[in-house]
């Protein structure tokens, strides 16, 4: 991977690593494909916009497409944060209702 895709990977975690306050990491791979598909995709449309390889027309056209890009990636890492604080939500009413249960 060359080294500006290095650089846009690292600056997309953490860029989600501070909202999320946790390493995207822990998605495992999926985050990593997705970040670097983003990654690839910025640079792609970018030498072709400046080599005039992507028009006017078409800028507008892969802008959009790489927008739906990363909402795609956020929506899923909503996903995956709704499931977590569904956990972590499930978790603290059982050790409550243990609670309760045990002076019963």
């Amino acid at each position: 991977m060359n080294e500006e895709i290095v650089n846009i990977v690292k600056e997309i975690k953490d860029i989600a690593t501070t909202i999320l306050e946790k390493d995207i990491a822990t998605v495992r791979g999926f985050s990593e494909r997705q970040v670097e598909a983003i990654a690839k995709q910025t640079l792609i449309i970018q030498k072709g916009i400046l080599n005039g390889d992507i028009d006017e027309g078409l800028k507008e056209f892969f802008l959009d497409g790489l927008e739906a890009m990363v909402l795609n990636f956020v929506n899923t890492l909503k996903g995956i944060l709704s499931v977590t604080i569904e956990k972590i939500w499930n978790a603290i009413v059982d050790s409550l209702w243990k609670t309760i249960d045990s002076v019963i």
